[in-house]
């Protein structure tokens, strides 16, 4: 299976993801990844690019001669069936966080809600502008670094 994720050409990260990570690490910004993806794949992916000490929260995966088991853990630690990102989102905001939330998927829109500020593309675009959710548009995450250099950030 990482085979086909790191090797297929099927898989890619958005131009300006390293240029992030450095411009969220010089402006003491916390970087986490929160996603219904695998844990196993990001993981690798990351590795894959060199990249070290995120906070990557998944379904994790555990292989076994019967196949594969996913489980999404909530911050709690208990099994959860849905609104895992949402879940964690809030976690981050109890922990006095202001979140700041890049998606794509229509699954974002619910912790994109829990946000101070929102960077969207895809479904996440749309479905902010059908719901009124005030957000910034993006195509890659040199776009989210130009969107957060405008952001009054305290």
């Amino acid at each position: 299976m990482l085979d086909l994720v790191l090797k297929s050409g099927k898989v890619r990260i958005r131009p300006g993801f390293a240029e992030l990570l450095n411009y969220c690490s010089r402006k003491g910004l916390e970087f986490v990844i929160v996603s219904n993806g695998l844990n196993f794949y990001i993981e690798a992916i990351l590795e894959d690019l060199g990249i070290k000490g995120i906070e990557v929260s998944a379904a994790r995966s555990q292989f076994s001669p019967e196949g594969m088991k996913v489980q999404y853990i909530g911050p709690d630690g208990d099994e959860m069936e849905a609104g895992f990102k949402e879940a964690h989102t809030k976690l981050l905001k109890r922990r006095g966080y202001s979140v700041i939330y890049a998606g794509n998927g229509i699954s974002d829109i619910y912790p994109a809600r829990q946000a101070s500020h929102v960077f969207a593309t895809g479904d996440l675009l749309r479905r902010c502008r059908e719901t009124k959710l005030e957000c910034i548009p993006f195509d890659d995450f040199n776009d989210v670094i130009r969107g957060l250099e405008t952001l009054s950030l305290s």
